[in-house]
């Protein structure tokens, strides 16, 4: 017989994500103000992507944040837009 050693490798580990916490969501909400202040197009994908947190926890945030005043734009030139 032969004895062969099978080695299985554990996959790469997941990137991680972070946690919403109360200083994590004002420094977002600052974060989309200043931006759209400056003119800039600012989407709920490319905060998630900068921030490393999950699109769904990044609206919720927004929300949160901005209530009423929040509106999300979808397509090709969507984004956030703060009344």
């Amino acid at each position: 017989m032969n004895d062969t050693n099978i080695t299985v490798s554990n996959p790469a580990p997941a990137p991680k994500e972070v946690l919403m916490t109360a200083s994590i969501q004002s420094d977002l909400a600052q974060l989309v103000e200043s931006r759209l202040k400056a003119g800039e197009r600012v989407t709920v994908v490319n905060l998630a992507k900068e921030m490393k947190i999950p699109v769904s926890e990044i609206r919720t945030a927004l929300v949160e944040s901005f209530g009423n005043r929040i509106s999300f734009k979808r397509g090709r030139t969507g984004g956030i837009a703060l009344s």
